[in-house]
């Protein structure tokens, strides 16, 4: 019986095996019968094991490895061979269905500092143009499935092809040929070129932050990445240093996007709030404040330059809160919410309030107050609840505010900040507020 098996697996299922292996030239069908023929080979030898056959358990393991001797042998090149050529193909196929020719990013050096110097200040150092593309990311989930669904079926040939000291080995290098396509080629691409969309935060023309739809589709493919690590890569490396070795790579890659992402996010909130400034720089008179009839106060619930801003802040909240997801957003928005209370509190130092002046303030704190209630965060809302306290002062009557000073709602903050809004009020001197605080 030994002897036949032998014959069989010696004469018609190596020809078999060589037949329909021969052609190598298609390699993603040549990978797909390596990995039928071996498999149904395999589960050949293990159904007849159980007729004992040959001198030791093996035996039939040694004969379905000698018929598959050479295939195996120069598997994992072939792998890598494919995965180099079938990746940039998905790549360069999604490139084209958008009309996209992918440009070399200038980083580095010269240029990163030119970014770091404009991010930072008003100076215009190097060119600035910007370019949205009409909105297009550069990302997309589904390419990002098609690129991991490769890699997932090359692990799973890899498992079953790979001896078991070489299987750590191979499969780390599957999982370079995915990063490098996947997070280098396709989301790092798509952070740089976001990066240079963002417009500067001195625009005086609505601006367009694609950035952060940029970050919300980054995230969500990360966030596959990071389950096919888990779910299929370490299974395979979990005994082996090339563990620690693929950790090492995912983390670096990933505090390397987050750095990207992190400046994005910043560059894309001071344009943001770059235009809040040049809407309340062009839209609020000093008479706003100061008006010379009460009729005003009795006809507008709020200054006109209060209502283009919350427009825009409302819109630009939605815009943000739309694509990201989790803490992330959670952070942004709040971050978003700080920045928006800094500039209402510095341009409301700008002013002189009489009485009608000062209750136009708080309707327009007022609505400023509810328009943040869409970032529900508590932060942001306790900031503004004190800005309007603040603002309060700037109508009560002078004797009473040394009283209002040391209510609840200002119990907490710092005499300078409060005494800040009191010297704005018109009747700062001429009531002698200064002394009555005394």
């Amino acid at each position: 019986m030994g002897k036949f098996v032998v014959s069989v697996y010696q004469g018609k299922l190596r020809n078999h095996i060589r037949g329909k292996l021969a052609d190598g030239s298609d390699l993603e069908l040549y990978l797909k019968n390596l990995y039928e023929l071996y498999g149904n080979t395999s589960k050949l030898s293990a159904d007849l094991s159980e007729y004992k056959l040959g001198s030791d358990a093996s035996f039939l393991n040694r004969l379905t490895k000698d018929c598959f001797k050479d295939h195996l042998e120069s598997y994992i090149d072939l792998e890598l061979k494919y995965l180099k050529e079938k990746m940039p193909s998905v790549l360069e196929g999604y490139y084209g269905s958008i009309n996209h020719q992918k440009k070399q990013i200038q980083t580095g050096g010269l240029h990163d500092l030119q970014a770091r110097i404009r991010n930072k200040t008003n100076i215009t150092i190097g060119p600035t143009t910007v370019v949205d593309y009409g909105g297009e990311i550069f990302l997309a989930q589904t390419v990002a499935m098609t690129l991991l669904n490769e890699s997932k079926q090359a692990f799973t040939r890899c498992q079953l092809l790979s001896t078991q000291t070489a299987l750590p080995n191979n499969a780390a290098s599957i999982f370079d040929v995915l990063v490098e396509n996947l997070c280098y080629e396709h989301i790092d691409y798509a952070l740089d070129i976001g990066l240079q969309g963002i417009p500067a935060q001195d625009s005086k023309t609505l601006p367009r932050v694609y950035f952060f739809e940029v970050v919300g589709e980054a995230n969500a493919i990360f966030h596959l990445l990071e389950r096919q690590f888990s779910d299929t890569l370490v299974p395979l490396i979990s005994t082996s240093p090339k563990h620690g070795e693929c950790v090492q790579k995912k983390r670096e890659i990933m505090e390397q996007m987050e750095a990207k992402i992190d400046t994005g996010l910043d560059r894309g909130l001071n344009a943001v709030m770059g235009y809040v400034k040049f809407i309340l720089n062009t839209e609020q008179k000093k008479t706003d404040f100061r008006p010379e009839s009460e009729m005003i106060g009795l006809t507008s619930l709020y200054t006109p330059a209060c209502y283009k801003v919350v427009q825009f802040v409302s819109s630009q909240a939605l815009n943000i809160k739309k694509p990201l997801d989790g803490k992330n957003v959670g952070t942004v928005l709040t971050e978003f919410g700080i920045r928006f209370h800094r500039t209402i509190y510095e341009h409301l130092q700008q002013f002189t309030y009489n009485d009608v002046g000062g209750m136009l303030a708080i309707c327009d704190v007022n609505e400023y107050r509810k328009c943040v209630k869409v970032l529900k965060s508590p932060l942001v809302n306790s900031l503004f609840e004190v800005l309007h306290a603040l603002c309060n002062l700037l109508v009560v009557q002078p004797e009473n505010l040394k009283q209002v000073c040391t209510g609840e709602q200002l119990a907490g903050i710092d005499r300078s900040t409060v005494m800040s809004f009191i010297q704005l009020r018109a009747d700062f001197k001429t009531a002698r507020i200064a002394q009555q605080l005394k």
